[in-house]
């Protein structure tokens, strides 16, 4: 179990235990996180799970790879450091305390 915590686009925070082998996104859909869409339940197929990564995480999370990085080019207003898709990032014990904030919307 890693805790997570999921920081809305207007700051209001939703902290949450998620099991090791999930997905961050079925994190979020499993509790009801808003600002995670997920529109194709984790197939990296298109860019309505993005986030921001918090800076202090951005080296401690597994690298994206090339699949995930052509559908970070259709996110909102995508950071080169800091976006990701959360279907692409494997909860681990390594990742309890990890810190994501949602987009303004999802695209």
């Amino acid at each position: 179990m890693a805790k997570i915590t999921y920081v809305e686009h207007g700051g209001t925070e939703h902290t949450v235990e998620v099991a090791s082998g999930l997905t961050v996104m079925e994190g979020a859909r499993d509790n009801n996180i808003p600002g995670i869409e997920a529109d194709c339940g984790g197939a990296c197929a298109c860019s309505t799970c993005h986030v921001y990564i918090h800076p202090d995480w951005v080296e401690k999370v597994p690298a994206k790879d090339d699949m995930e990085e052509d559908m970070l080019d259709f996110a909102f207003e995508p950071d080169p450091a800091r976006s990701r898709l959360t279907c692409q990032i494997k909860v681990t014990d390594e990742l309890d305390g990890l810190v994501v904030q949602m987009p303004e919307k999802q695209i």
